[in-house]
Formats: C-alpha cells, sequence, structure tokens
C-alpha cells in the first residue's frame, strides 16, 4: 500500500517546463521543474490533476512524482505564475 507523507505547504516560486496541447488530458502536461536554490526535479508520473476556484481565480493543482519523492506544483491561471506547495518522501 502506497503511502504519502507531506509537510508543511511552501507555497515556493518554481520555474516548469511543461506542454501544453489539446491532444492531452487536461491540456497541460509539466515535464520537470526547478527550484530557487537550482534543484531539477524530472517528472515520472502525473496523478491527479484538479481546478481549485477562489472567486475568478483559478489554481491547477498537479501531483506528480519523480518516482522516488511525491510534489504538488500548482498553477494560477492569472499570474501564470508555478508554485511547489508540498514535497514528500513516497513510502512503499
Amino acid at each position: 500500500m502506497d503511502h504519502s507523507t507531506y509537510q508543511t505547504p511552501l507555497h515556493e516560486t518554481i520555474d516548469v517546463d511543461a506542454t501544453f496541447s489539446r491532444n492531452i488530458l487536461g491540456h497541460c502536461q509539466p515535464i520537470c521543474f526547478r527550484t530557487s536554490s537550482g534543484r531539477e526535479v524530472q517528472i515520472s508520473e502525473i496523478g491527479l490533476v484538479h481546478p481549485r476556484y477562489d472567486g475568478l481565480k483559478t489554481t491547477f493543482a498537479f501531483d506528480v512524482t519523480d518516482g522516488s519523492s511525491d510534489y504538488r506544483i500548482t498553477l494560477d491561471s492569472e499570474s501564470l505564475n508555478w508554485y511547489l506547495e508540498f514535497e514528500g518522501d513516497h513510502y512503499v
């Protein structure tokens, strides 16, 4: 059984390489991201993708993994900024 332990929300601004296409589910697929410290994370799998609504503002949350850790990254559709919200170890 898989268990993921998330830490306190980070809300760290990150740089993300992503593909946008009508041919992929949800139209957006993050490929990798870089933190402010320069660490690069290659995304090996995307789990849930879900929108969150705050009035007229929408953010899209992506639960992703690099195969050893789980992450939640979000795209703010208003500012077009990406954020690392959570980072946790992946336990099997």
